[in-house]
């Protein structure tokens, strides 16, 4: 009976009218809609627990100690980032395109190009000089791309290669810090680098 036709007569004109009956049930118009919805949201809910172990944007923090003064390391960091301001990017290496934009008494900036995509990452180096030859050094590389969610350890390998490349990762006193939360995908760059 639900969607049953009714035939009824219309006594005015005398015709025969069909009448189809509503639907008691719930109107569902927006019903596809809904499911689509809830699905979607599961999805987000899944994909940002999986991705809850790292930054939900590509970015990377780390944190250096050196028994080297501060002024040493800025300059050797600046000469290393003029040195690689070059487009022609040795083999599969990422050391090449990088810019120096601003250097100050505490803070280094830079950016580094992918040669591959050409993304562009924010580099920040900030130096704290707590005793006279010792230096800790913060630093920071943040992808430009608002999308960018996983990066493989690039912006990781911003840093460490200038740090690599400007034998300060050899110096005495060399301790570095960070984890997968505050750097996406460390420990896949880990993996990869010419230790």
């Amino acid at each position: 009976m639900c969607n049953e036709k009714q035939q009824s007569y219309d006594l005015l004109k005398k015709d025969k009218v069909t009448i189809i009956p509503e639907s008691k049930g719930p109107k569902c118009t927006w019903c596809g809609v809904c499911v689509s919805t809830s699905v979607l949201l599961v999805l987000l809910v899944l994909v940002m627990a999986a991705l809850a172990a790292g930054p939900l944007h590509a970015q990377c923090s780390v944190k250096w100690t050196l028994s080297v003064p501060c002024m040493n390391v800025s300059s050797l960091l600046v000469a290393q980032i003029n040195e690689w301001e070059t487009e022609d990017c040795p083999g599969k290496s990422q050391k090449c395109l990088y810019s120096l934009v601003a250097v100050g008494d505490n803070e280094l900036l830079a950016t580094h190009t992918t040669p591959l995509m050409k993304f562009v990452d924010d580099i920040k180096f900030t130096f704290n000089s707590r005793e006279k030859d010792n230096c800790e050094v913060l630093g920071q590389s943040v992808s430009r791309s608002w999308y960018a969610i996983l990066d493989s350890g690039t912006n990781y390998c911003n840093m460490y290669n200038l740090m690599n490349g400007s034998g300060l990762r050899l110096t005495p006193g060399f301790n570095e810090y960070t984890t997968d939360s505050n750097c996406t995908q460390y420990s896949t760059a880990k993996l990869y680098l010419d230790e």
